[in-house]
């Protein structure tokens, strides 16, 4: 599968520059492009849509399929998102929740809530991605809205890969349920993203990870980022500290290979150490 480029991605046509920024915090980077580029600078992005800028024209609409410089493999069919949780920025960036009427044929689905669209806008999805080898839906399904009807017509995929969220422990119930009904019609390849860092405690963030774990799924720890920061994992919650956010994120982010040591044992016996060296991360 194609990777990301979670970075600035940066082209220019025509002397001018033109900058496509995923990342609040990559916003002092592409400020460093903009300067040492002789000559107009536009940008765009979620960055911009969250934090004004006066180095650069920030238009409306762009003319360039930016999502595609990031991954070629990458669509979505519809924007925004009900829900308006308080640690997201979709509803700023995208507005309220509609369907498009056209989008890229393309097998990672970057959808924010698929599952809140018509039947009959997520069959015609479920038709237009009948060609691939897999299909990834990336930003996670609501498991609140998933039901039978929807793995009904996600079996007539191949090579299926669900993500869900479990952002609180108020979340855990209905996720457990959608991953086994989902077991139950076959599907086998899951990913379940945890918020960390936003209004829990550290015990609380193990909690949901161990829990997932449990359920025979590797996590995927997302730490908290604030809308507006310019700087990636500045921001520590009461209740934490920024080596426990750290070894939390690495931890689970490692279980491939650190599996059969436990969280406290990684911590206690100095596995993180020993991790740091071996995946060329320097040692707390």
């Amino acid at each position: 599968m194609m990777g990301w480029v979670k970075d600035v991605v940066s082209w220019k046509c025509g002397g001018t520059l033109y900058l496509s920024i995923p990342f609040t915090w990559l916003l002092p980077k592409a400020k460093d492009l903009s300067e040492t580029h002789n000559g107009k600078t536009i940008a765009g992005g979620p960055a911009v849509d969250l934090v004004w800028i006066s180095w650069a024209e920030t238009p409306n609409q762009c003319d360039f399929d930016t999502l595609s410089m990031h991954n070629p493999l990458a669509t979505f069919t519809t924007k925004g998102c009900p829900n308006r949780c308080k640690f997201c920025a979709v509803p700023k960036i995208e507005g309220d929740f509609r369907e498009l009427e056209t989008w890229k044929i393309a097998p990672i689905v970057c959808d924010n809530n698929i599952l809140a669209s018509s039947k009959r806008h997520f069959e015609h999805v479920i038709d237009s991605l009948l060609i691939f080898e897999y299909v990834d839906f990336n930003q996670g399904l609501d498991s609140r809205l998933f039901t039978s009807w929807h793995c009904e017509q996600m079996a007539r995929l191949r090579g299926v890969k669900m993500r869900f969220a479990l952002d609180s422990v108020a979340q855990e119930k209905p996720t457990h349920d959608a991953i086994c009904l989902a077991r139950k019609y076959r599907f086998r390849d899951f990913g379940v993203y945890v918020l960390i860092g936003f209004n829990d405690t550290p015990e609380d963030a193990q909690y949901r990870l161990e829990l997932v774990r449990s359920w025979g799924i590797w996590p995927t720890p997302m730490r908290y980022q604030p809308l507006n920061t310019l700087e990636k994992d500045s921001y520590i919650t009461p209740g934490w500290t920024d080596r426990k956010l750290r070894r939390m994120v690495r931890y689970y982010s490692k279980l491939r290979w650190l599996e059969h040591i436990s969280f406290d044992d990684y911590i206690h016996d100095q596995q993180d150490m020993y991790a740091g060296d071996l995946f060329g991360e320097a040692a707390e």
